[in-house]
């Protein structure tokens, strides 16, 4: 009988340990994951910043005036309240918390891209709000 006792313990533990591992790897593709969609969007946005720079010689100054305007009409991620959060395509009330939940926590985004990692938001919705987002 204490046999049974040892190997029904032995048993139990082993599944737990399973479970642990399994948990464990499975936190450790979410954030493979998550550092390749980070990587892949500040290549994009460097190759796009490089290409703007390229071109912007050739804008006129009116322009450059009217792209200052749009960038100070944008929603600015690390002072923005839940209200203007909300006026976001896609953005509701308790995504609108969790930026500021996740900007309270680990501060000031540097980058728009950064929203990413919030939970539930995904490269679509970013995609959908980035010419309406900044950072200061």
């Amino acid at each position: 009988m204490n046999f049974t006792w040892n190997f029904a313990a032995s048993k139990s533990l082993y599944q737990t340990d399973v479970a642990y591992y399994e948990a464990i790897r499975q936190i450790k593709m979410k954030s493979l994951i998550l550092l390749f969609s980070l990587l892949l969007l500040s290549f994009v946005a460097c190759n796009q910043a490089q290409s703007n720079n390229a071109s912007l010689a050739q804008v006129p100054a009116t322009q450059n005036a009217t792209n200052r305007n749009q960038s100070a009409n944008c929603v600015n991620l690390n002072k923005a309240s839940v209200e203007e959060l909300n006026t976001l395509p896609g953005i509701g009330e308790v995504m609108a918390q969790k930026i500021i939940a996740y900007r309270e926590r680990h501060g000031s985004f540097r980058r728009p891209q950064e929203i990413i990692i919030i939970e539930g938001f995904s490269e679509k919705k970013y995609r959908t709000i980035a010419e309406l987002i900044c950072v200061d």
